[in-house]
């Protein structure tokens, strides 16, 4: 039996088991796709030199699906390209780790988180030099309030000292200059 027969033989199965394909491609060794850019991407790394058959279900023909194909391959490649951003901004968000610097080439997206980034990481700069300074207005604040003590405690001790009688001492007349007097 002929390569061609044995292929249509495989694709009529798989039209049986998968009722919703209209058109299988098969390698020259036998492996089918339901996808051309499959079938032939597998051709290109075999380094096949015929380009896949293809084979339709019985009643279906050939449509020209290149606009399909093209739109395909276009959302594809956006979808790369949207995963890329996506990683780039993880890179920039992850805070532990170093981002490089927008230039002509970064997305717009990726320049607006990196500026985002920027801001926060120069409001938490600004939060912990208030927080240093806020620590020492404290400590100054407690050290007002033991000077305060101290000086209640020094008031305390004056008023004491005011209240006690102060004995007069007697003077020796006889040691006196008596004429000064």
């Amino acid at each position: 039996m002929s390569n061609k027969k044995k292929f249509q033989e495989k694709a009529n199965a798989l039209f049986e088991k998968y009722p919703e394909a209209n058109k299988i491609f098969i390698s020259e060794n036998g492996q089918c796709f339901f996808d051309e850019k499959a079938a032939k991407d597998y051709h290109d790394l075999r380094g096949f030199e015929n380009q896949p058959e293809v084979f339709f279900r019985e009643g279906t023909q050939d449509e020209d699906d290149s606009d399909l194909q093209e739109a395909l391959h276009n959302s594809q490649l956006a979808r790369k390209a949207l995963e890329g951003i996506i990683e780039d901004i993880a890179a920039v968000c992850d805070l532990d780790q170093d981002y490089e610097p927008a230039n002509a080439d970064t997305d717009e997206t990726v320049t607006s988180v990196i500026s985002l980034r920027e801001k926060y990481a120069e409001k938490d700069r600004l939060l912990t030099e208030m927080g240093t300074e806020l620590e020492k207005l404290s400590n100054v604040a407690t050290e007002n309030e033991n000077l305060k003590q101290q000086v209640e405690a020094a008031n305390g001790q004056i008023e004491a000292l005011n209240k006690t009688p102060t004995a007069k001492t007697k003077k020796d007349a006889s040691q006196t200059d008596s004429t000064k007097a």
